[in-house]
């Protein structure tokens, strides 16, 4: 399954000047920081030529752990890359 059908994205990113944006261009941007808040949410950190934007994704409880050790590895990596990347969530859904 891929990790864009697994995770709502948020709709909007935090921008490097303090503002929501709904079309900030983080696809192309470098995950470089996450931090695990409660079970449910992860903020995430992207790096972008503009600056860093933030934004917290939500995660299904029986994949949080298993998402969350992926971000973990995949960090340094365009935002783009990790949406599109599958993963196998089988032992965790049944």
């Amino acid at each position: 399954m891929k990790i864009k059908d697994i995770v709502n994205w948020p709709e909007r990113w935090s921008t490097p000047l303090g503002t929501r944006d709904a079309n900030a261009p983080v696809a192309d941007g470098v995950l470089v920081d996450l931090s695990p808040w409660g079970t449910s949410i992860i903020v995430l950190a992207v790096q972008c030529p503009e600056g860093k934007y933030f934004g917290s994704i939500r995660v299904p409880a029986k994949v949080y752990d298993l998402l969350l050790e992926f971000l973990k590895r995949n960090q340094g990596q365009t935002l783009r890359k990790i949406i599109e990347a599958e993963m196998d969530v089988s032992d965790v859904t049944r």
